[in-house]
């Protein structure tokens, strides 16, 4: 399942190019992240159904509802949760994701933004929840 975060408004052309790239063998259906509850998603991540994630690189970060998405789906007692120690537990069980970020920024540019994006999904985000993310960017070029 491709998992969709650019806005349903203003469509992406990069976005719209890495769905068809990733569609290509017709087993991953798309889905706009704001159509399904969050407890929908979370039934989806609980599933073994492979997840590719794509999101625009909004100011250093994923976009607002790729944010909004990880706020609401990764919830407390779902994604992690505090143990005795008071130490962050994650609850992902290793759940494999793949995150496809577009941008309009060259790469050139871009190398720092780059890897601090990667360092906040791998450690800060999926990480953090005991889930794993490879993490893709595609500039203008790419």
């Amino acid at each position: 399942m491709i998992i969709q975060f650019h806005p349903k408004e203003i469509p992406s052309v990069k976005g719209l190019e890495i769905i068809k790239k990733l569609s290509q063998s017709n087993k991953h259906s798309v889905v706009q992240a704001q159509d399904k509850t969050a407890s929908e998603w979370r039934e989806i991540i609980r599933s073994d159904e492979e997840l590719l994630l794509l999101a625009p690189v909004y100011w250093w970060g994923g976009s607002y509802e790729f944010d909004k998405w990880i706020q609401d789906v990764f919830s407390a007692d779902f994604a992690f949760k505090y143990g005795e120690n008071g130490m962050p537990v994650g609850l992902l069980n290793g759940r494999q994701f793949e995150l496809h970020m577009t941008m309009g920024t060259p790469t050139a540019y871009a190398t720092t933004m780059m890897a601090n994006i990667k360092t906040r999904m791998e450690t800060g985000i999926f990480g953090f929840c005991g889930g794993k993310v490879k993490v893709f960017f595609y500039d203008q070029e790419a």
